[in-house]
């Protein structure tokens, strides 16, 4: 037979047993009744500096004429890093030798201290000069402002006139109008 002792500890168990299979059975039946109102979830959003939409921001050339335009349907500033998102973004830039480039893509990042631009998303560069037009399309590139160097290590599509060249990697200096493609580069050549 059982002492009373034991039998107080057996009761303690069963009860603390069944207390437990109470709890984990209203923990499941909360959890898969499919009523999400008792599921909150909260999205904390990263805290914001200014904020533009349908913006215009222009830099003036030593001449006094527009330089850089850029135009971007959202430019938002997060604090937590001081960078900038752009999304849906066209830059108009303008040289003295080399004629006027315009670059589009759905995003841009500019870090903090913005000495360049990282553009992502579709990206297509058209230029004009006198020798013909160009056009190249890569998916991410970096544009320097100071130099006006524009490069990427992805791959790589260059139109200029019927002639077409695929590649990856890219430099362009857009000053002087010069263009290298890195590696892996065919073209086709129509006269």
């Amino acid at each position: 037979m059982r002492s009373a002792a034991q039998r107080t500890r057996d009761l303690r168990r069963h009860l603390l047993t069944a207390l437990a299979v109470v709890a984990a059975a209203t923990l499941a039946y909360g959890l898969f009744d499919g009523d999400d109102d008792d599921i909150k979830t909260t999205v904390v959003e990263e805290p914001r500096g200014y904020y533009l939409t349908e913006a215009t921001l222009t830099e003036m050339g030593p001449d006094g004429t527009p330089r850089t335009v850029l135009r971007a349907e959202r430019i938002e500033q997060q604090t937590s890093d001081e960078s900038v998102l752009l999304s849906d973004l066209t830059l108009d830039y303008r040289t003295a030798n080399a004629g006027t480039w315009t670059v589009t893509a759905a995003r841009g990042r500019l870090p903090p201290g913005a000495k360049s631009v990282r553009l992502s998303g579709d990206v297509v560069i058209r230029g004009t000069e006198s020798r013909g037009s160009a056009v190249i399309r890569t998916d991410e590139l970096n544009y320097d402002t100071v130099t006006s160097l524009v490069e990427t290590e992805e791959p790589v599509a260059v139109q200029f006139g019927a002639h077409r060249l695929e590649g990856r990697g890219l430099r362009v200096a857009l000053n002087e109008g010069r263009l290298k493609l890195e590696s892996d580069v065919h073209g086709r050549f129509t006269p």
